[in-house]
């Protein structure tokens, strides 16, 4: 019982940090050039994961991303333009993925599209969640 009730005062703690983070700013909030790309790219094999941002074009953005992987099979799950994506991992290796652009969206806005995803393929706890910006803002990973 005591387990269950610090598993759930944790899984509360990290769903508030996400929710109420200090990246709720809006791409036009944080100046984005919104000319840059990032990608996210996703092993279901190892469940490893890589990412990049940044770029000046998709391609180069999705390189970058498959190149820090380093997984056979490795795929882009994810590309963004002038706006955020989010990588959500559970313990199975179950993941979901969103993304959103433009003038307005916040990376609390590809979580929470990212954790529906996640939620369609699995019920497993969540392990790891990646959210990155298009633009040279320091992407976020966050392991539990």
């Amino acid at each position: 019982m005591k387990n269950r009730v610090v598993a759930r005062v944790a899984w509360t703690l990290w769903a508030l940090l996400l929710a109420f983070g200090p990246a709720l700013l809006t791409a036009d909030e944080l100046k984005i050039d919104p000319d840059r790309y990032g990608a996210l790219v996703y092993s279901p094999k190892t469940g490893k994961y890589g990412y990049s941002w940044n770029h000046p074009n998709r391609s180069a953005a999705e390189r970058a991303a498959l190149a820090e992987c380093k997984e056979a099979d490795a795929k882009v799950v994810t590309w963004v333009k002038f706006g955020w994506a989010v990588l959500v991992i559970a313990e199975d290796k179950g993941y979901g993925y969103d993304e959103v652009h433009g003038a307005g969206v916040t990376d609390a806005d590809a979580e929470r599209a990212a954790m529906k995803k996640l939620r369609e393929n699995t019920q497993s706890k969540v392990k790891t969640v990646v959210i990155i910006c298009s633009g040279d803002v320091k992407p976020r990973v966050i392991e539990k």
